[in-house]
């Protein structure tokens, strides 16, 4: 029972922040691609804030 609840919350996530917020940044230019292309570029967008973040907090 816990197992399926772990992984029905990681699913949830995961769709919410990766799959669907990919798609958003695709949407803007008018584009539909796949959940795999999604995420990719919702981690590329991420890794990007982040690192920005990082270097500006680091000044």
């Amino acid at each position: 029972m816990i197992d399926s609840l772990v992984r029905g919350l990681a699913e949830m996530l995961f769709d919410a922040f990766l799959t669907k917020t990919g798609r958003g940044l695709w949407g803007i230019v008018g584009l539909r691609p796949h959940d795999l292309v999604s995420m990719f570029s919702e981690l590329m967008f991420w890794t990007f804030a982040g690192l920005f973040t990082y270097v500006m907090m680091s000044r």
